[in-house]
């Protein structure tokens, strides 16, 4: 007995050190600059810091709560309907009237040292594999894992339910089923795309592609790889 709850007593302490694990990026390069971690979705001229790199590529995060403050135009510019956020290629109708809140994709997390130089961008996935296909879906293969983006929405937002995409192909039409559990908070929210199944191709003509995805919110930082690209 005593074994066994020193047991349950260990996996518990290991799954709450894998949820609290420290995001880094390995072989981080900059050690020597100050770099600040930055999103644009209102362009380069106007960047919002959301944490800063330590010298060993941990990342310090710190989200603003809300937005700056933005003009009457930035606003009619960049902000959408969350039903085009989220649900984009889908029947956009799913969410509509007050539920329709707005909300702004992020981006890229961008490195900016402390004289504005743009050194890098952060890929956030379950695995470095994924990276290819992230980077070039036309060409590359996916795997099964995940990716996730930062989005920002003026007020919460729940949403269970399912929307299809059709894919045209030389050999007829594919399908493709993204399921969504999602449970936003105002202001920024992680979202996590997971990978189920993918539509096997001839990889003479085209790349495979995802099939199924399942789409859901992330309660706080996610517990994944950090990867930096730079410039």
């Amino acid at each position: 007995m005593k074994n066994a709850l020193l047991c349950i007593i260990s996996i518990l302490v290991c799954n709450f050190a894998q949820a609290q694990s420290q995001p880094k990026i390995e072989d981080y390069p900059f050690g020597s600059l100050d770099v600040a971690v930055m999103v644009l979705p209102f362009g380069m001229e106007h960047p919002i810091k959301i944490g800063h790199m330590s010298k060993s590529g941990d990342i310090k995060f710190d989200i603003p709560k809300e937005l700056p403050q933005l003009s009457k135009e930035m606003e009619d510019n960049f902000m959408n309907d969350v039903a085009y956020t989220l649900f984009d290629g889908c029947d956009t109708t799913m969410v509509s009237g007050n539920e329709n809140i707005k909300s702004v994709e992020t981006g890229a997390l961008s490195l900016w040292t402390t004289d504005k130089r743009y050194v890098g961008v952060i890929f956030i996935v379950s695995d470095a594999e994924l990276l290819p296909w992230i980077e070039d879906p036309g060409y590359n293969e996916p795997i099964l894992g995940s990716y996730f983006e930062l989005i920002y929405v003026a007020s919460s937002f729940k949403y269970k339910g399912e929307c299809t995409q059709t894919r045209m192909l030389d050999d007829g039409d594919a399908e493709i089923r993204f399921s969504y559990d999602i449970d936003l908070k105002p202001g920024f929210n992680f979202i996590e795309y997971k990978i189920d199944r993918i539509y096997k191709t001839d990889p003479n003509v085209m790349a495979s592609f995802p099939d199924k995805i399942s789409v859901s919110n992330v309660e706080d930082i996610p517990n994944c790889k950090w990867i930096g690209k730079y410039f």
